[in-house]
């Protein structure tokens, strides 16, 4: 049995079959009370399959039936089919069988983001920027990204065929990949942002994740690395051990990193750091926003209540509820909610969901409200709230939706196209940002896309519009972690935390003489 956490989006259910099943069987009372649930229940499903304009196919309304009882009980209980079932131990084992190539969901097809380096794709010629028009014969007009991922993926050695359309070429390129295996690193990033400060961005936690992080931070320290920006943003959390790995490396000996409590409050669980354990003295400040959830705010509250580094970002989602995964028919999969979570200092930063699910999967506090609930203290005295995320120690607002960037960047995903074709015909350099020479070409070429940009939007967006082109340029050219180290160079977050890096390193130290002065430190509570 997994322990669970992530924030899961809400799923697509029957409305009559929500009212009903999940109200009746919670109310159920005893063996007589749940067995004429039970029975309405099974009324009801047969009315709605026999009277009903297009009844449902028995398996459709059963998924209903399970996910409407789930969601009366929070918004992260969860059932899974045989295909999401698979899915999530993709992800949590952290490999699959595929090609080995990024994609994404493009106006003209799935477009081929990055073939990974060595991988069935990359080794037969695949290439950036290739449309792919079929897979396994099927065309791909109007599939997603999910539905040609399910496609490309598949059973090891297996071949899939794929037709890609490639600029310059009149006829589709046609590629017969056996699917091997991909990893799925959750250390998606790892790279020295400068002589001095090493960069970490974790995607999500699965069962590699803490090995991951122990040699990137390793091979970071190899070039030079004394103090690490940990990028947890857009994290939606995973599996609980790989955050308690995560602070098992960044903590002193014996801190408490989480605990957990029953749904009843009792039976609580505390899991702690070795007590012969020896703190690594790197300075450190964590990077977080509203999508960081579950595991990913486990680590960073650990690390904000012992005072180990400080948190830069957005209020984080805010959701201290455990799931365990159980295995139903060996097949699919049940993540039911079984405790909550508080942090060392006693805070559960669980967001209220009594509201209903649309309150709580479009929270009105977007621009980085302060949490509203009870304060607490960390190790060294300085006053964290629970109740609604983690709150970061320098708040930095969210960048507000552009319409013509949207237009620009996914509509027509213009800036990827574009850096295919600058590639093509000029040729990219490593590190070359785009200068004014290249915006001059770009918007010709839009111009001849007919994606006509006014000379008012053009200058209003100038700088975002050079950012975004010397993003994909590296990324076409040299890989998707190139063109971050590009997004890095500008972006306010991570500007804002190289600029706190001394504080954080001036905390550790404080930190370092508390423990020197008391053997046991003592995470203060409410």
């Amino acid at each position: 049995m997994a322990r669970f956490l992530k924030r899961n989006w809400m799923w697509m259910v029957m409305a009559a079959t929500v009212a009903v099943a999940g109200p009746l069987l919670a109310r159920s009372g005893g063996e007589g009370a749940r067995q004429r649930s039970l029975d309405t229940l099974t009324e009801v499903m047969d009315l709605v399959q026999k009277q009903s304009p297009e009844p449902p196919a028995p398996r459709q309304l059963t998924h209903a039936t399970i996910q409407g009882m789930l969601h009366t009980l929070d918004p992260h209980s969860n059932y899974m089919d045989e295909s999401e079932f698979r899915l999530l131990r993709e992800e949590q084992k952290g490999s699959f069988y595929g090609i080995g190539a990024i994609i994404q969901q493009h106006d003209q097809g799935i477009a081929i983001i990055s073939p990974m380096k060595g991988g069935p794709a990359d080794r037969l010629g695949v290439r950036s920027g290739d449309i792919i028009k079929e897979i396994d014969g099927t065309s791909t007009e109007g599939m997603t990204s999910n539905a040609a991922l399910q496609k490309l993926r598949g059973e090891k050695g297996n071949l899939v065929e794929i037709a890609v359309q490639r600029a310059g070429i009149a006829e589709l390129l046609r590629f017969s990949i056996p699917r091997a295996e991909v990893p799925t690193n959750s250390v998606y990033y790892s790279f020295m942002l400068n002589p001095a400060t090493g960069f970490i961005l974790i995607r999500d936690f699965g069962e590699t994740t803490a090995d991951e992080f122990e040699k990137a931070v390793a091979a970071l320290k190899k070039q030079g690395m004394k103090q690490l920006i940990l990028d947890l943003r857009s994290n939606g959390g995973g599996v609980l051990d790989a955050a308690i790995g995560i602070c098992r490396q960044l903590l002193g000996p014996d801190q408490l990193i989480v605990s957990q409590k029953g749904r009843d409050g009792r039976d609580e669980n505390q899991t702690r750091t070795n007590k012969g354990a020896q703190l690594d003295p790197f300075p450190l400040v964590i990077l977080i926003n509203r999508g960081s959830a579950s595991a990913s705010e486990i680590v960073t509250g650990a690390v904000q209540d012992h005072d180990r580094g400080l948190v830069v970002g957005q209020t984080s989602w805010g959701k201290g509820l455990v799931q365990s995964v159980l295995t139903i028919n060996r097949s699919r999969g049940l993540a039911l909610t079984t405790a909550r979570y508080y942090t060392p200092s006693g805070r559960s930063i669980q967001r209220d969901y009594t509201h209903g699910l649309d309150d709580y999967y479009n929270p009105e506090d977007e621009k980085g409200a302060q949490p509203r609930g009870p304060a607490f203290k960390t190790d060294l005295g300085r006053t964290v709230y629970g109740g609604g995320g983690i709150n970061p120690d320098y708040a930095l607002p969210a960048v507000p939706p552009n319409e013509v960037m949207i237009d620009l960047r996914f509509r027509h995903s213009a800036f990827f196209r574009y850096a295919v074709h600058e590639k093509d015909r000029f040729g990219i350099k490593p590190g070359q940002h785009a200068d004014e020479v290249v915006l001059a070409r770009f918007r010709a070429w839009a111009i001849e896309q007919k994606l006509t940009i006014s000379d008012k939007d053009w200058e209003a967006n100038l700088g975002t519009i050079q950012e975004q082109l010397s993003f994909e340029m590296q990324n076409v050219a040299y890989g998707v972690e190139a063109g971050f180290k590009i997004l890095c160079e500008k972006d306010p977050v991570v500007l804002q935390a190289l600029e706190v890096m001394p504080e954080a390193g001036s905390l550790l130290q404080k930190k370092q003489l508390l423990q020197h002065a008391s053997p046991t430190t003592v995470a203060t509570t409410r």
